[in-house]
């Protein structure tokens, strides 16, 4: 399987890859560096796309001014569309279709002190993949929000203790990653 993989200089994104070749996938990585540079996705076919990019500041709103509130919404949801748009737009996906699964988080639903823009970013996130899918289901394209409670990353790290979780509780990333991978490979 020819699997798309962003944000693997992260924790979901680099497990996920590390995963996914280990069982013998053929890994594309796409991270920030090359949607800096504006370079077009590579002229490949995919069967799946694993959108892993995000950030996550931990702002009071006193303190979220506009340019870090639309940085979060640029990189949680404009990247993720961008991928959709290219994938779609120049047909990079298999004759059977593709899966494109978008790492959201538990906080598309829930809130926390000091995370309005990651909150709303992500659930702008799982409300796109949701549109998305109804669009392009037609095309065989299936595209997934995946909305875990917490998985032990840096990101997640930096702001644990702000949102009150026990950093005990959190998912190890290879195990979500093992996950992740399962439900691409069925059928």
């Amino acid at each position: 399987m020819k699997i798309l993989v962003t944000g693997t200089s992260g924790g979901i994104g680099g497990a996920f890859a590390e995963v996914a070749r280990d069982a013998g996938h053929d890994v594309t990585e796409w991270n920030r560096a090359e949607f800096k540079r504006g370079d077009a996705l590579p002229d490949e076919r995919f069967d799946a796309v694993l959108f892993a990019t995000g950030t996550c500041p931990v702002t009071p709103v006193t303190a979220l001014t506009d340019e870090r509130f639309e940085d979060t919404m640029r990189v949680n949801c404009g990247l993720f569309l961008r991928i959709v748009r290219e994938v779609v737009s120049h047909r990079l996906y298999s004759s059977a279709g593709a899966r494109i699964v978008a790492v959201s988080s538990v906080s598309a639903r829930e809130g926390w002190s000091g995370g309005a823009a990651y909150c709303a970013s992500k659930g702008a996130l799982s409300a796109m993949c949701r549109a998305l899918d109804e669009e392009l289901k037609i095309r065989g394209i299936r595209v997934t929000a995946l909305e875990p409670r917490h998985v032990r990353t840096k990101m997640f790290d930096g702001g644990a203790g702000r949102m009150g979780v026990d950093p005990g509780l959190a998912l190890d990333p290879v195990e979500f990653a093992k996950d992740i991978l399962k439900g691409i490979e069925r059928p």
